[in-house]
């Protein structure tokens, strides 16, 4: 959203760990085996595939609700 504050997240993220999850998020087809080893190296293996799938997840969920919604405001 264009009036969100991002000031909070740009607080609690480091810039690398916010830019691995945008590229998960949004371009997963860019993620690549360097990005993936790279973050968060203090987490084991079966923590990191959680944390995608949760992401991946989180992709879906919010796929549903634009699609959610256009089909609301087609049929109003």
């Amino acid at each position: 959203y264009d009036d969100y504050d991002y000031g909070e997240v740009n607080q609690l993220l480091e810039r690398s760990l916010k830019i691995y999850i945008k590229t998960v998020a949004c371009y997963p087809e860019k993620t690549t085996k360097g990005m993936y080893t790279r973050f968060w190296r203090h987490f084991k293996h079966s923590e990191k595939v959680h944390i995608n799938l949760l992401l991946l997840e989180a992709r879906m969920q919010a796929a549903l609700l634009y699609a959610l919604r256009a089909v609301t405001r087609y049929m109003t």
